[in-house]
């Protein structure tokens, strides 16, 4: 095809046929002109056709990092409720004097111990640090997903903070003396072994409800139902949150 033309060109010009030749010229630039606006316009198409299929499938990766994520904060908030039936059970025990100190202290550790709250956002994250949020064109979906993020972005805070002054007022007690036992710990024991147990102080201050101790001990315990109840409570907060973006998310990912 090229030496076809390159011989139509050769042939106007050696008949002198400027006028002709220039004509031709112009054609032949139209037509690589168009050549190239219809390759555009494929490639565009292409484009779009890929952009659409990968805007089909953030939908529902959204979907399915909703659903992970309230899983998650169902599965939290049954360690909650054990933290509190825990907290409950120990106020009991403590306040019977049944109990030795060991499995005060012991049972303590398993009462407070909590876990953070890492939500399962994946897919926004990578939406929004790759730029491909703009892909998105539902736009209901897109504010709904910005807001939504935003004030869970809020919550995950709250909850951190909650769970730093837990942490705090548990240290602050079982740091506060060695006459608090923290040697009683199962691990600690193993630790440091029985010769060096046999030296340390005993203090029974899990007997007299007057002691600092003992009442430090029923302020964290307190503290921590607390501290569980409120975390529930955020919880379901967010839960309330995103049942506006999850309904949405739905709909467009069942009708893909």
């Amino acid at each position: 095809m090229i030496k076809f033309f390159r011989r139509i060109r050769q042939q106007l010009l050696s008949e002198n046929k400027f006028s002709k030749y220039l004509i031709y010229a112009f054609g032949e630039i139209a037509l690589v002109i168009i050549g190239i606006l219809i390759a555009l316009g494929i490639n565009n198409q292409n484009d779009q056709r890929k952009n659409n299929a990968l805007e089909a499938t953030y939908y529902c990766k959204l979907l399915s990092d909703f659903e992970a994520d309230k899983i998650l904060r169902e599965e939290l908030n049954l360690k909650v409720d054990e933290r509190v039936r825990l907290s409950k059970e120990l106020m009991l025990e403590l306040a019977s004097g049944e109990k030795d100190k060991g499995f005060l202290v012991n049972k303590f550790l398993k009462a407070y111990r909590t876990e953070t709250y890492l939500p399962r956002n994946i897919t926004y994250q990578d939406l929004v640090s790759s730029g491909n949020i703009k892909l998105l064109k539902d736009e209901p979906i897109r504010n709904s997903l910005i807001e939504f993020n935003r004030q869970l972005d809020d919550m995950r805070i709250l909850i951190k903070e909650n769970r730093e002054q837990l942490v705090n007022e548990v240290f602050k007690l079982i740091n506060s003396s060695i006459d608090f036992g923290i040697y009683e710990f199962d691990y600690v024991n193993d630790l440091i072994g029985s010769e060096v147990l046999a030296t340390l102080p005993k203090s029974d201050w899990h007997k007299d409800p007057s002691s600092d101790y003992y009442k430090k001990f029923q302020h964290v315990l307190i503290f921590n139902i607390a501290i569980a109840d409120r975390q529930k409570q955020q919880f379901g907060f967010i839960n309330t949150l995103m049942e506006k973006p999850y309904k949405l998310l739905s709909a467009k990912c069942d009708a893909e």
